[in-house]
């Protein structure tokens, strides 16, 4: 048997025993609302809480863009109606319950209290345990999502990481590399000379210290 068999069966298991417990349920509430509703508008009633419970707890589990406090309320009264419509059903057809008051030793309580105990246990815990395999099948389907989901995240984050890396040890190879030739180098500096003033330049020092050597040419004496 392979691996999809398995989660297969194990799928179809969850959802056969949550819909075999759930029209249980279903039936048992279908009674209490026909204390104040006609049969047809008891067996649409019955039916839209079972499911708007089971869409509720599927909706808190997988969805997380929705209003959580919202569906929690709806949640919890949906869940509480249904606990009081499967309680109130077990209590209506409860008939020889003696055996079981000895065993829990409620014998010497009275027979109403033993009735309502035995009531609540055996109707409210119905569309719990319906719930109950509702939500064991969304975490099994859910975690193989999410798994994939965060492993491909983290590889991603872990690639970028690295070529981010490898980028910071080119770069430093290449600064060393630079340092190391001579490429880098420190641009001339340009002298600017300061330029003498007005006052300067009519003095003698100045024109002394400005003066060419200048070839005054054969004396005149000479020439004769």
């Amino acid at each position: 048997m392979n691996s999809k068999a398995i989660k297969y069966f194990i799928i179809g298991t969850f959802v056969s025993l949550y819909l075999v417990v759930s029209v249980i349920s279903t039936i048992h509430v279908v009674q209490f609302f026909d204390l104040s509703n006609p049969k047809w508008l008891s067996v649409s009633l019955a039916i839209a809480f079972e499911l708007g419970a089971a869409a509720s707890l599927a909706s808190l589990i997988a969805l997380d863009k929705m209003n959580k406090f919202m569906v929690w309320a709806l949640f919890i009264v949906l869940t509480l109606m249904q606990a009081m419509g499967n309680s109130y059903y077990a209590y209506t057809n409860i008939h020889d319950y003696s055996a079981w008051s000895e065993l829990f030793g409620l014998s010497e309580e009275e027979p109403i209290f033993q009735k309502r105990i035995l009531s609540i246990i055996s109707g409210a815990i119905l569309p719990l345990v319906a719930l109950g395999f509702i939500k064991s099948l969304v975490d099994y389907i859910k975690p193989e999502e999410l798994s994939n989901g965060v492993a491909g995240d983290l590889d991603n984050i872990e690639n970028i990481m690295e070529d981010q890396t490898e980028l910071d040890e080119e770069n430093q190879k290449k600064i060393i590399e630079m340092n190391t030739e001579g490429s880098i180098e420190k641009e001339p500096e340009i002298q600017i000379e300061a330029q003498p003033t007005f006052d300067q330049m009519g003095s003698v020092d100045y024109a002394n210290a400005n003066r060419r050597n200048v070839d005054p040419g054969p004396d005149p004496a000479n020439l004769k």
